[in-house]
């Protein structure tokens, strides 16, 4: 039996789209850049910080013995784009938060530091 040739292409096309799709992929949760001005030190609590970014994408105990609670989204492409921005914020044992560090990728956005 003899194959049309339009008949292979679609059947590469069909085979290859998922793997083109693929070539994404995205890990965490994103989030607004603009709500970490939302977090001041000693004065927003972990209720709080849940109300505006949800669940942290991982929890721990940092160096300094504080809960710290990680927000991170990364997103890259095959075709090598890359963005990334992530948020730590540390908790004193009241729950305020003591201090966090944002980083991110987009050198057009403002870095925000604690005040």
């Amino acid at each position: 039996m003899k194959m049309r040739p339009y008949l292979h292409w679609s059947g590469l096309l069909a085979l290859a789209l998922p793997l083109i799709v693929a070539g994404c992929i995205s890990i965490g949760a994103e989030f607004r850049p603009q709500a970490v001005e939302l977090v001041k030190p000693g004065q927003t609590t972990d209720q709080e910080v849940l109300k505006i970014f949800g669940n942290p994408v991982r929890t721990g105990v940092a160096d300094d013995g504080s809960r710290e609670w990680t927000y991170a989204y990364y997103k890259a492409s095959a075709f090598g784009s890359f963005e990334g921005r992530d948020l730590i914020i540390k908790f004193d044992d009241n729950g305020k938060v003591k201090s966090f560090s944002y980083h991110t990728t987009d050198p057009k956005e403002n870095i925000v530091q604690p005040k």
